[in-house]
C-alpha cells in the first residue's frame, strides 16, 4: 500500500484535516488562519486558509478520488463559486487524483492553484510528513489465509531502474494481494519471484504561444507512457524496485507520443483563443510498471500470474504437472480418466486408494478401490469354481467379474467395500444355435431366435419358448409389444453388461 493508498482509505473529514494540520503548514499556510468547514454543504470550499508568501486569503476545495475518478472542469466552477461566497482572492484544488483537460482549461483561465496526487506524495515524502495508521494497515500476525503477504517472506534484491526512474501506479504488494486472493483456493500457496514489466515513460516540457486579447503563452508539463497513459505535470517517480525488471522499448513509440502531446497542449488555451505555436522544450526519459509477473509455488507446480496497472488480473498459467514428481509424492501411479487425473496406491492386499487430484496436484477427492485380484478370488468362493477363464472390468463401484466355466458364465459384481452385490449365471452365446442370438438386460437370460421360435434361456436352461407370428397385422403387433416390454429383444452380445 503506497502513500496514496493510505490517504485514499481515510474518511472523508479525517483527510481534510490532515491536509489543513499536516500539509499546509509545510507549504506557506499559517495554521492559525485556517478553518475547516467540511461537509455536504461546504460550497465549493473545505478549507479557508491563509498564504504567507502572496499574502491572500484562500479557498481550498479537497477531493479524495481513487486513481480512476478525475476531478473534472464542474468541480472547478465550484471552487470559483466558493471563492466568492467566502471573500478569499485566490483559489486551491487538491486531489488524490488527478484533473481532466477542461479542468486544467479552467484552472489556467482563472489562475487557481492545483496539487495533484503525485505532487501531493512528492510534498509529502519532501517535508517527511507522517501519514496516520489505520486498520487496513495494520497486519494480523495471527491470520493463516492468503489474504495478507509482505515482501519480507520472500528477499528480492533492489534493482536499479533506468534513466529518471520509474512510475509505480500500483504497489508490488498490492499485486501480491491481487495474485494471492486468485490463487486462495489452494491449500499451499508461495511467493518464488516478482517481476515489473516496464514501459516507456516521456515527461514533455513545452509552451504554447496563443493570441488572445493580445499575444499570450503558456508553459506545459505533459507526460504519456507506453500504455498509453496521459500524466499532467510530472508523476512521482523512484530509483529502484524491490524486485526484478524487464524493459521493453518501442522505437516508434516517441514520434506518436510527441504527436499526441501537440494535440493535448492544444486544449490548454482558453476558448476563443488562437493558437499561434505550440514548441516542444525537451523530454525526460524514464518508465512505468504496465504489469507484474509473479511466479508461486502452488502445490505440486507453479504458476504465473499476471496483475495490470489497474490492478486487474491479466492472466493465469500453470505449469504442467510433473508426473514423476506426482506419482513420488503420493506414492502410487497416476491414471488419466476423461479430464480428471487420478492416483492409484496400496493400501493392503486387497484395497487401494483412489485419489483424484486438480491441476496443482492437490488431493481434491478419495475413495477406497477393491483390487481386481481380489474381487476375483471373493467371486471363485462364492461359486466355488477354481478354474476356468477369467475375465473383469473395473467400474467406479467396484469390478464385474466373469468366470467361464463349463459353457457358462458365473458372474459377480464385487463393490469397494469387498462384497458381492450382484450375481448371475448364463449359458454362453455358442451353446445354442440360432440365427439370431444374444443377451437380455432386462430379463438377465440368453435369447436365441431360430426360424419362428424364440427361446429363452437362463442358467437353468430353456425356461420359455415363444412363436414368432406370420400374419402381417400379428407380427406387427409383437414388434411393437416387444419394443415397448423388451422381453425378447437382444440388447448386447457381452455377457458382464447383465450386471
Amino acid at each position: 500500500m503506497n502513500e496514496l493508498d493510505i490517504l485514499r482509505s481515510m474518511e472523508n473529514k479525517e483527510f481534510v484535516r490532515f491536509i489543513a494540520e499536516k500539509v499546509l503548514p509545510k507549504i506557506g499556510y499559517e495554521y492559525h488562519s485556517i478553518k475547516i468547514t467540511d461537509g455536504p454543504g461546504d460550497k465549493g470550499c473545505d478549507i479557508i486558509a491563509f498564504n504567507i508568501k502572496h499574502k491572500k486569503r484562500v479557498c481550498i476545495q479537497i477531493k479524495k478520488y481513487s486513481e480512476d475518478k478525475k476531478v473534472d472542469s464542474k468541480e472547478v466552477v465550484y471552487t470559483i463559486h466558493g471563492m466568492k461566497k467566502y471573500r478569499c482572492k485566490r483559489g486551491l484544488i487538491i486531489t488524490t487524483s488527478d484533473f481532466t483537460p477542461p479542468a486544467l482549461q479552467t484552472i489556467y483561465e482563472y489562475r487557481l492553484w492545483h496539487i495533484n496526487g503525485p505532487e501531493l506524495v512528492r510534498i509529502i515524502r519532501k517535508y517527511n510528513i507522517r501519514l496516520p495508521v489505520t486498520s487496513e494497515l495494520i497486519l494480523d500476525n495471527n491470520r493463516t489465509d492468503n489474504s495478507k503477504i509482505t515482501l519480507e517472506e520472500v528477499k528480492f534484491p533492489f534493482t536499479n531502474i533506468k534513466d529518471a526512474g520509474a512510475f509505480i501506479p500500483i504497489s508490488i504488494s498490492e499485486a501480491i494481494k491481487i495474485a494471492k486472493k486468485k490463487l486462495s483456493r489452494y491449500k499451499e500457496v508461495k511467493l518464488i519471484s516478482v517481476k515489473a514489466h516496464l514501459k516507456r515513460l516521456y515527461i514533455f516540457k513545452g509552451k504554447v504561444s496563443y493570441k488572445l486579447n493580445g499575444r499570450r503563452s503558456r508553459r506545459f508539463i505533459i507526460s504519456i507512457d507506453g500504455d498509453g497513459k496521459i500524466y499532467w505535470e510530472i508523476p512521482t517517480l523512484v530509483k529502484n524496485l524491490n524486485c526484478e525488471v524487464e524493459y521493453e522499448t518501442n522505437s516508434e513509440f516517441y514520434y506518436n507520443a510527441r504527436d499526441q502531446i501537440i494535440k493535448i497542449a492544444e486544449k490548454l488555451v482558453p476558448q476563443g483563443a488562437i493558437i499561434k505555436k505550440i514548441k516542444p522544450e525537451g523530454h525526460k526519459l524514464a518508465w512505468a510498471v504496465s504489469y507484474y509477473i509473479l511466479r508461486f509455488k502452488v502445490g505440486l507446480t507453479k504458476a504465473s500470474v499476471v496483475v495490470d496497472r489497474k490492478g486487474n488480473m491479466r492472466n493465469l498459467t500453470f505449469d504442467p504437472l510433473d508426473e514423476r514428481k506426482v506419482e513420488e509424492f503420493y506414492k502410487g501411479k497416476i491414471v488419466k480418466q476423461d479430464k480428471e487425473i487420478k492416483v492409484i496406491r496400496e493400501l493392503n492386499d486387497n484395497f487401494l486408494e483412489e485419489i483424484t487430484i486438480n491441476e496443482v496436484g492437490e488431493a481434491i477427492k478419495s475413495i477406497k478401490r477393491v483390487k481386481p485380484e481380489y474381487a476375483i478370488s471373493l467371486a471363485r468362493d462364492f461359486y466355488h469354481i477354481h478354474n476356468g477363464e477369467i475375465r473383469f472390468i473395473e467400474v467406479s463401484d467396484g469390478v464385474k467379474v466373469d468366470i467361464f466355466f463349463n459353457n457358462y458364465h458365473y458372474l459377480a459384481k464385487i463393490n469397494n467395500e469387498g462384497e458381492i452385490v450382484d450375481k448371475v449365471g448364463v449359458p454362453d452365446i455358442n451353446t445354442y444355435e440360432g440365427t439370431e442370438k444374444g443377451y437380455n438386460k432386462k430379463r438377465r437370460c440368453l435369447i436365441v431366435k431360430e426360424g419362428k421360435e424364440i427361446k429363452v434361456i437362463n442358467d437353468s436352461g430353456v425356461i420359455e419358448r415363444k412363436e414368432i407370428p406370420t400374419g402381417i397385422f400379428s407380427k406387427l403387433k409383437f414388434l411393437i409389444n416387444n419394443i415397448i416390454t423388451s422381453n425378447y429383444s437382444i440388447d448386447t452380445d457381452d455377457p458382464l453388461e447383465l450386471l
